[in-house]
């Protein structure tokens, strides 16, 4: 069985293989080149190689460490939904987001990844966290998740991703050294400009001084929720070890260091954080941190109580921001339960969760 991940063996580490195979050092970029086009779905589709080659490199690496169990679409097929499987069997979801060129914009293609399977930062508003931590993904697994999602999408006649937030499953600063390298190998060899990649946190204090330290100039965005610690405490409970005055400090000492402008994502809930003394403060923290904020209305979740406020609340609560650099996200696959966390935990509810974490084959309805 392969041993050794694709996607994130280095230069050398392909030059050393190709030597062992009788092959010149030059055959490491083609090998690189392959790995990246999203037509390439496996070694044999590499036909710059030769065919004995593929072969011996099958054995040895990898080629991807995700395959695509489910893909659902939703927003009239501009998202796409992917519940990606592990080689142990565990499962991830991953999004790809279209986005038309418009007037005045390029056309974009925003792909979210997962860092963990589950979460265990517990936010009571998150379908993620319901689920607990099951394990970190490797740094493959974060990468693969790309490369799967470029290949759906030209699956679909459509182009090459061209943005990346790590906002799927997970906390990314909690799994730090995976998060750190697959920002590395995506920056490096996957073409995609750190400019254009976003890491979301919870508020992993050590995470943001590692990722400041990286030197690789990714936006920062901070889910903060709530204006109070007396608040972010129950939205957010890693609020208890880091505190909000800490978390922010830390967030403008990256935005200093990379030269970047910090994210405050604000999950808007109904009757929990909707307040126009919340908003207000969001408004006054956002503007001493120089900050954008991004409003997402909270996704229904099955079984709980939260939800978006009504319409007429929002307009008050976006109104009171006022002054401040304000973006109100769109909630992309909500029609299709496909929102974070959702897709597998509706495939949860209509499989059997096997104690190792795996999902069981789907129920098959009995017949009338």
């Amino acid at each position: 069985m392969p041993t050794r991940a694709l996607s994130t063996a280095g230069a050398s580490a392909l030059v050393d293989a190709l030597a062992r195979h009788g092959e010149p050092a030059w055959r490491a970029r083609q090998l690189q080149d392959a790995i990246w086009q999203p037509f390439v779905s496996d070694f044999e589709g590499m036909l710059q190689l030769p065919a004995a080659l593929r072969r011996e490199l099958a054995a040895e690496f990898e080629f991807s460490s995700v395959v695509v169990d489910t893909e659902m679409l939703a927003d009239s097929g501009a998202t796409i939904k992917l519940l990606c499987r592990l080689g142990d069997g565990q499962t991830i979801e991953t999004v790809a987001m279209e986005t038309p060129a418009g007037a005045d914009s390029r056309r974009r293609s925003t792909v979210c990844v997962s860092s963990q399977v589950g979460c265990a930062v517990g936010c009571p508003f998150c379908a993620t966290g319901h689920m607990g931590l099951r394990r970190n993904c490797t740094a493959a697994e974060i990468v693969d998740q790309v490369r799967a999602a470029a290949g759906v999408l030209h699956g679909r006649g459509l182009g090459p991703v061209t943005h990346i937030v790590y906002m799927g499953m997970g906390e990314p600063l909690a799994n730090a050294a995976a998060t750190l390298e697959s920002l590395s190998v995506l920056t490096r060899n996957g073409g995609i400009s750190a400019r254009r990649i976003t890491v979301s946190t919870s508020g992993v204090v050590p995470g943001i001084e590692q990722l400041a330290a990286s030197g690789m100039p990714v936006t920062l965005a901070v889910s903060l929720h709530a204006a109070t610690d007396e608040l972010r405490d129950r939205l957010v409970p890693i609020n208890r070890t880091y505190s909000l005055g800490t978390v922010l400090g830390t967030a403008s000492r990256y935005a200093e260091q990379s030269g970047r402008r910090v994210s405050f994502e604000w999950c808007l809930i109904g009757g929990v954080n909707d307040s126009i003394e919340q908003a207000e403060g969001l408004r006054d923290l956002a503007r001493r941190a120089q900050a954008h904020i991004n409003v997402i209305p909270m996704n229904r979740i099955e079984g709980s109580p939260w939800g978006p406020p009504e319409p007429a609340v929002a307009r008050r609560f976006l109104g009171a921001l006022r002054g401040a650099r304000v973006t109100v996200r769109d909630t992309r696959g909500g029609d299709a339960d496909a929102a974070c966390g959702q897709l597998r935990a509706d495939l949860e509810a209509r499989r059997i969760l096997r104690p190792d974490g795996t999902l069981s084959p789907p129920r098959v309805p009995a017949r009338a």
